[in-house]
């Protein structure tokens, strides 16, 4: 059966019926990348096909002649190809099809999930073909099951980190001025995000640096443009004293970036502030937890279980 590969644009995957694995892989998200980041970026978007129906799509870029995901490991946790469920072995032997087909010399993709569609059919599809990969641990990320009820989450923890949560919050709740509510994306939320860009600048010097005017250009166009996005900031004695910046996506909250006012250090805020929204997670159903990549120890005490990520090369012979 025939393969054919189609350009499209980012606006028109949605039509394609494509499983989004993750935020950092939906069209919206690339579309921030780029208009923050480099604009004039040339992307290779295809669509793959066969005589029954799309099998799913790929967002690339080209650089050096080899394509790599459209993104950057600074901001886009983890990547993969888009199926159309039940697709999977078949997109990877398009991909590789058409890459080969347009002169791709390889493909460096990365950072990976275990499951990703990356790994559980490009990569058989490029072995079976006779293909040099070379498979490498990059990174890892804390993830969770959150059960249904908040005690049943703290009596999951072992016994000092339990302690440690309800000490917290307890100790910053009595000072805080409320409860953390998260502000979907939208204009509400764009406008929020500057409370998060001064927490930003004052929790520590590395993430002032981070912040730049990219960044925050990025950080504007997510909190605008995804639905998905969820901004949460506490205050104390009225003023901005700690927040979370997550996405709702599918079964999954993800910790996407954190701030404090280290004036705000004493009374925990920082970890506070992660604690709820972890709570409120569980209060809303959310059956999943992602603190994406870093092995900070705060992660492992609050119930995060590791996860690696891979980098995937692929040889396309010429």
């Amino acid at each position: 059966m025939t393969l054919r590969a189609r350009p499209e644009r980012l606006e028109s995957l949605h039509r394609l019926g494509l499983s989004f694995p993750s935020p950092f892989t939906l069209p919206a998200w690339v579309a921030s990348w780029r208009d923050a980041f480099d604009p004039a970026c040339p992307l290779w978007v295809r669509s793959f096909h066969d005589g029954s129906g799309p099998l799913g799509a790929a967002i690339l870029r080209i650089a050096g002649g080899r394509g790599v995901f459209a993104g950057d490991p600074e901001v886009c946790d983890h990547l993969d190809l888009l199926p159309v469920a039940g697709r999977e072995p078949e997109l990877g032997a398009a991909l590789l099809a058409a890459a080969r087909a347009e002169g791709l010399r390889g493909l460096d993709l990365h950072d990976l999930r275990p499951d990703a569609v990356v790994l559980t059919a490009l990569v058989p599809a490029a072995r079976k073909a006779g293909l040099e990969v070379e498979l490498r641990e990059r990174a890892v990320l804390f993830a969770m099951d959150l059960p249904r009820r908040w005690e049943d989450y703290l009596a999951g923890l072992g016994p000092k980190e339990r302690h440690e949560v309800r000490r917290k919050l307890r100790r910053f709740e009595e000072r805080s001025d409320g409860p953390l509510r998260l502000i979907p994306g939208g204009p509400e939320a764009a406008a929020a995000i500057e409370s998060f860009f001064h927490l930003f600048r004052r929790t520590r010097p590395a993430k002032a640096a981070f912040l730049t005017e990219r960044t925050a250009a990025f950080f504007r166009l997510l909190a605008l443009r995804l639905p998905e996005f969820r901004l949460g900031v506490v205050h104390v004695d009225g003023s901005p004293a700690a927040a979370v910046c997550c996405f709702d996506f599918g079964p999954t909250r993800y910790l996407y970036n954190s701030a404090y006012d280290a004036a705000f250090a004493p009374l925990g805020a920082g970890m506070a502030c992660k604690i709820l929204s972890i709570r409120d997670a569980v209060e809303r159903g959310i059956p999943r937890y992602d603190f994406l990549k870093g092995d900070e120890p705060y992660k492992r005490r609050l119930g995060g279980t590791p996860l690696a990520l891979f980098g995937c090369r692929i040889e396309l012979g010429g």
